[in-house]
């Protein structure tokens, strides 16, 4: 037969107490269920777009492209487009809702000269827009590409339109 006497106990109590509090403050209460349960934010998931570019001063078409963009959970994001990967490496940064269905995303990747030197960064804001069926987007971009040092060399203005993928 078990015998549990107060001396027995006391070091139980304190170590399921403990335990319990550990769980608790390491997410295991009712909140950490019902933040796991929020709906994803609409941004998130797989996006392909069409942009085109202009020069921002005197509005002299530039091209386009097409990408892929993928808005992560927690804010992070990433994108490549249809130019030559020998020129340039896949973007990465982050967005932020900046109103209802409105976004701001900061983009960099790196890039390359034809003989494949480093030639700096190319920065990419876009602000977005959600359409109201939250599977189509619209926005205005600006890209700035950057020299080692990270001055401003050449920029460009742009918009683009996209879709939800799945």
């Amino acid at each position: 037969m078990l015998h549990i006497t107060w001396k027995s106990a006391v070091p139980i109590a304190i170590t399921s107490t403990g335990l319990a509090l550990l769980m608790q403050a390491c997410g295991g209460g009712d909140d950490a269920h019902a933040q796991a349960a929020a709906a994803p934010d609409s941004i998130q998931g797989l996006w392909q777009s069409s942009v085109t570019l202009k020069n921002c001063e005197s509005d002299a078409a530039l091209g386009g492209f097409r990408g892929l963009t993928i808005f992560n959970q927690g804010g992070t994001a990433s994108a490549d487009n249809n130019q030559p990967s020998a020129i340039k490496g896949p973007a990465m940064g982050y967005w932020s809702r900046s109103g209802a269905g409105a976004y701001a995303v900061d983009l960099r990747f790196w890039r390359y000269a034809a003989d494949g030197t480093p030639a700096g960064q190319q920065r990419l804001t876009r602000t977005i827009t959600l359409g109201a069926d939250g599977k189509t987007l619209t926005s205005t971009i600006t890209t700035q590409a950057l020299d080692a040092a990270d001055t401003v060399v050449q920029q460009a203005c742009g918009a683009e339109t996209g879709v939800k993928i799945g």
